[in-house]
């Protein structure tokens, strides 16, 4: 494998981009792209697992901090990890992970190889392991990048949101920019009825301006509140983000709704079927604007 540090640091975005861990910009919240079918029931997940994977600002630190460690590794460890990424690279997953088990077997210090580890459980589905190899990473390199937030995300959708709030609390703690970190914590707020989480998710789209799923559910939550307008800017900056987002453009129609805008209402609900013929809650909405239409002529 090429020795040059920015030809490993773009493998390993690469890499993680294919297993899902998106980086900045318009991919940030997409759902995972993932090769290995066989170990993936994206149907069955496929919320989850979008949830999982919104480490926009999270895995861009890791990729930058983490690349610089990998330069300091052995010779055999350093091969071990950028066949792993190159396999992760590939949808390869199990293969990858033989490597970098090996690569652990040889080096127990280095955190990049049980951060990659931990992705490949967390998008296998295995949690627990997923935590412990987080965890070792962590502990390797604490100050190197938020790694809580991907704890974070498996204990949130566990549902175990006690231990979700302590893990995005401690990362900002030693990441007090992190977007995501604010986003997660967010999200155990709203989960729990707090009115902080539009606070919390102002401050996570201050600092990760496109992170798409922030900006959805605070649309989502202003539009509850009564708040239509304010909720519009958010989704309309979602949606220029990534144009196909279903579920973007489904509250966007109902926010549009809620301003009595129905033209613009139907066309985001007939975008929406055009995307996803099946969404029930679109055609449900684009059946009420159908139904008002004729009562009023």
């Amino acid at each position: 494998m090429p020795g040059d540090s920015s030809c490993a640091l773009k493998r390993r975005r690469q890499a993680w981009g294919r297993i899902g861990y998106c980086t900045t910009g318009p991919a940030a919240g997409r759902r995972p792209r993932v090769a290995n079918v066989q170990q993936i029931d994206p149907n069955a997940r496929r919320d989850a697992m979008r949830h999982r994977f919104l480490k926009a600002a999270a895995v861009l630190a890791v990729a930058i901090a983490l690349s610089g460690l990998a330069l300091g590794q052995p010779a055999g460890v350093r091969w071990r990890v950028d066949t792993a990424v190159y396999y992760i690279g590939n949808g390869w997953l199990p293969e990858a992970l033989e490597h970098l088990q090996q690569a652990v077997r040889m080096a127990p210090d280095d955190a990049e190889a049980y951060l990659l580890m931990g992705m490949i459980f967390d998008v296998s589905g295995d949690a627990e392991r997923a935590l412990a190899a987080y965890g070792h990473a962590l502990a390797l390199a604490p100050d190197a990048a938020p790694l809580d937030v991907l704890m974070g995300d498996i204990y949130f959708a566990a549902g175990r949101l006690d231990e979700a709030r302590r893990a995005y609390e401690q990362a900002l703690a030693r990441f007090p920019d992190a977007g995501t970190a604010y986003y997660g914590l967010a999200r155990v707020q709203a989960a729990g009825g707090s009115d902080a989480a539009v606070d919390t998710l102002r401050t996570a789209v201050e600092h990760a301006p496109d992170l798409i799923d922030a900006r959805l559910l605070l649309g989502r939550i202003l539009r509850l509140s009564g708040r239509p307008e304010e909720a519009l800017e958010h989704l309309l900056h979602a949606q220029r983000l990534d144009r196909n987002r279903t579920d973007v453009r489904l509250e966007l129609a109902l926010v549009y709704e809620a301003l009595e805008r129905m033209a613009e209402a139907e066309h985001e609900y007939r975008m929406v079927l055009r995307l996803d013929p099946d969404n029930e809650e679109a055609g449900a909405g684009l059946r009420r604007l159908m139904e008002v239409q004729q009562a009023n002529t």
